[in-house]
């Protein structure tokens, strides 16, 4: 997850919906259901827009 989220904290909507779309796309590639996924971390748009504002800062 950690490579495909930008490197600066955001509360960008859109970019949590497609990260979630992405995960779910790629998880059912790996024969992963959805179902399972949530059922380990709820919502997985949740998950994405939290994991999206908790970025550390780029250093000056």
């Amino acid at each position: 997850m950690d490579s495909n989220l930008p490197h600066h904290s955001s509360s960008d909507t859109i970019l949590a919906q497609e990260l979630a779309g992405r995960l779910t796309s790629d998880a059912k590639k790996a024969g992963i259901r959805s179902e399972e996924i949530s059922e380990e971390v709820g919502s997985i748009f949740s998950t994405m827009l939290e994991a999206l504002g908790s970025r550390d800062p780029v250093p000056d």
